[in-house]
């Protein structure tokens, strides 16, 4: 009887952690659920100002493209420069966005590299 109720409990654990991994091809995000993963993608479809077609094969989204892999290094040096600005904090305890999508693209796909005449 005890012997059943630690496999029960090792096989519940187990199947817990191979539940938890549910996206493929997900290389440099930390998400671990749908609705965060869904948000994040949301935001960078509007700081980009382009559909989830732009960079995913809408038949299986795991599949790596040209826009994917760039946008994993820009996601790349967002990280890197959050982090440096976040250690720069005197209070390290809360992590905050800085940078992100929007800080170079407004909206737009290319970024933009030109302060707006009325500034």
């Amino acid at each position: 009887m005890v012997l059943s109720f630690k496999i029960l409990i090792f096989i519940s654990a187990f199947s817990f952690s191979i539940s938890s991994n549910i996206f493929k091809n997900v290389k440099v995000l930390d998400i671990e659920s749908r609705s965060e993963m869904k948000k994040y993608m949301k935001s960078i479809s509007k700081d980009l100002g382009v559909k989830c077609s732009y960079c995913h094969d809408m038949d299986d989204k795991s599949i790596d493209t040209p826009e994917k892999e760039i946008t994993r290094e820009m996601i790349k040096l967002t990280k890197y420069l959050n982090s440096l600005l976040n250690d720069q904090l005197a209070d390290s305890s809360s992590v905050k966005t800085f940078i992100s999508c929007w800080t170079c693209h407004y909206g737009n796909l290319s970024p933009v590299n030109k302060r707006p005449e009325d500034y």
